[in-house]
């Protein structure tokens, strides 16, 4: 098959072998790939190869294995575009980037592009290795992740009776139902989480203060720990702050 040519930021990575890696990339165009890259760890005498870091992007050529492009496929070219090295002067900021990185390889579907995600990650990014906040950056790209993967929560109105929830008002969160229940209808829910009206305010605005950027982080992060099964391994140190 072609070799297929893309920028892309890599998500994970595992070295196969003394000179080869596996890697996962994010790629503008063509989706979450998994790519061996041979050889990429193998120096010379001149040069230390070590590999391809996680959070850089760059620009990728690889070969598809199958037409159904599930398969390993091979890295053929990298050329570094950007590493974020400002990511590494915060431990911070660099657990934001890697919390950003689990849970798009958790949420993305092999192969199934999503530019408006790839771009969301970047400015991430971007934004954490200049020194911004991680919280406020990474409630938005929660809610790119969410969005990209068709389960954005319906925060507009009780998702059991269909009445509008009103501005200011606290409401429950039904995870399983995908939205918000009211207060005549969470008792018939299970599995809720009361929400202040200040946190869904500041969701439905895309208005964030620290305290209500704390709360909404932890919000989505609940929700996105329901859909892939498992709490993201850095979240409560993005809590803490430690």
């Amino acid at each position: 098959m072609p070799a297929i040519k893309d920028e892309a930021i890599t998500l994970r990575r595992l070295d196969y072998s003394e000179t080869s890696q596996v890697l996962v990339f994010l790629t503008r165009e063509h989706g979450c790939r998994r790519l061996i890259a041979k050889g990429i760890k193998r120096g010379t005498k001149k040069h230390f190869a070590t590999g391809i870091d996680l959070l850089e992007r760059g620009q990728i050529m690889f070969v598809s294995k199958s037409q159904s492009d599930s398969s390993l496929g091979t890295l053929t070219e990298w050329r570094q575009l950007d590493a974020y090295l400002g990511l590494r002067d915060d431990l911070r900021r660099l657990y934001g980037g890697q919390y950003a990185a689990e849970i798009t390889t958790a949420m993305s579907e092999e192969a199934e592009p999503d530019v408006g995600l790839f771009d969301a990650l970047r400015e991430l990014l971007e934004g954490l290795a200049c020194g911004a906040d991680p919280l406020p950056l990474l409630v938005g790209y929660q809610c790119a992740a969410l969005r990209s993967a068709g389960l954005w929560p319906d925060l507009s109105r009780c998702i059991v009776c269909g009445r509008p929830a009103p501005a200011g008002r606290a409401g429950f969160f039904a995870v399983h139902q995908g939205g918000l229940a009211c207060r005549d209808c969470e008792p018939g829910i299970v599995e809720k989480r009361k929400v202040s009206g200040a946190t869904l305010d500041a969701l439905r605005e895309a208005r964030l203060t620290p305290h209500t950027a704390r709360d909404a982080f932890d919000l989505l992060n609940y929700a996105i720990s329901h859909i892939i099964g498992r709490q993201p391994a850095l979240a409560r140190f993005l809590l803490t702050g430690t």
